[in-house]
């Protein structure tokens, strides 16, 4: 896409997002927007409709829709995230302990599920659970994130029905992508909030923002957000899983400079309810544990780099615009 299509495609899918508050209804939405087609030609364009979401801090079941296609599973299903990584960087799964899957993990399904996808760490690869949801204990979860859509599930399964996912991977490499442009759109609201108040907000007799201290912490937030932006890029163009890993820890470590370099500037306003920043910060740091937080992914991607004993070769020069 040049960038006149891009500057359309994203008008499109903020308005889509503002006139749009049913998470049920975002489908049928995209559909009508001729979604499907969009990214049949661009497949990178599903970056823009993430980044979208974060910044709308909307709530979907996107990020199921991502991992189950491809896992080739059907979209009636919803997704069990681990929290973490579990010591596996590209597979993360739930362990098997003394035969069986000791499942506690978290759903961010929109709506009823037939069934849940819960991916076992096995001795010969990563293997796949599909339960009924009447198998398992699901409770909504109202902490951090109150309005994220977020359930936990627990439960004690026989790993015996579990089926070879040979795609794992993929689709892991898949939500990281995903979420890593949510968690961009996240970071350029809380800049976006950040901008606003240090203009309105005077001091001195001029706004906050003129001062260099402000605009050198609001700079090195752009900068931060432009890096994971560019290497998100350069992931859905090489479609592997360790990009897709890169890409996660750069987008969380750049909404967590974010959210707390915007709390700084914006002062005890920027701590109150009535100001909005309260509901990116949850909903960032809610999304960076699936898959592995940036802190985790960063420690484990190091080490991948220790024993492999080569640095990865990710070149953005030789990646396409999108």
């Amino acid at each position: 896409m040049d960038a006149d299509e891009t500057r359309l495609l994203t008008e499109s899918l903020r308005a889509l997002f503002a006139e749009t508050s049913d998470p049920e209804g975002l489908p049928v939405a995209l559909a009508e927007l001729g979604w499907d087609e969009v990214t049949a030609e661009h497949p990178a364009a599903e970056a823009l409709l993430f980044e979208e979401q974060g910044r709308a801090r909307a709530v979907s079941g996107l990020l199921d829709g991502v991992v189950l296609r491809e896992l080739g599973a059907p979209p009636t299903a919803a997704v069990a995230y681990r929290l973490g990584t579990g010591g596996d960087l590209f597979e993360p799964a739930a362990p098997v302990v003394d035969g069986t899957v000791r499942l506690d993990a978290v759903l961010r399904a929109v709506g009823p599920r037939a069934s849940i996808v819960v991916p076992v760490a096995a001795p010969e690869g990563t293997r796949v659970l599909r339960v009924p949801s009447a198998d398992v204990e699901v409770k909504e979860v109202a902490g951090l994130d109150p309005d994220g859509g977020w359930s936990r599930v627990t439960a004690a399964l026989d790993p015996a029905s579990a089926e070879p996912a040979p795609l794992w991977g993929q689709a892991v490499a898949a939500g990281r992508r995903a979420l890593a442009a949510e968690l961009v759109g996240l970071a350029r609201a809380a800049l976006e909030l950040a901008v606003r108040h240090v203009t309105d907000r005077r001091q001195f007799g001029r706004p906050v923002g003129g001062f260099q201290a402000v605009r050198f912490r609001l700079a090195e937030v752009a900068v931060g957000i432009e890096a994971a932006a560019e290497a998100i890029r350069v992931a859905f163009a090489d479609g592997g899983p360790l990009a897709a890993a890169v890409a996660k820890a750069l987008a969380g470590a750049a909404v967590d400079r974010a959210v707390r370099q915007a709390a700084q500037v914006c002062g005890a306003m920027g701590l109150t309810w009535e100001f909005p920043l309260h509901e990116v910060m949850r909903r960032a740091y809610g999304l960076d544990m699936l898959f592995g937080d940036w802190e985790t992914l960063t420690a484990d991607l190091g080490r991948h780099v220790m024993a492999a004993g080569t640095l990865p070769q990710l070149d953005p020069f030789s990646v396409p615009a999108l």
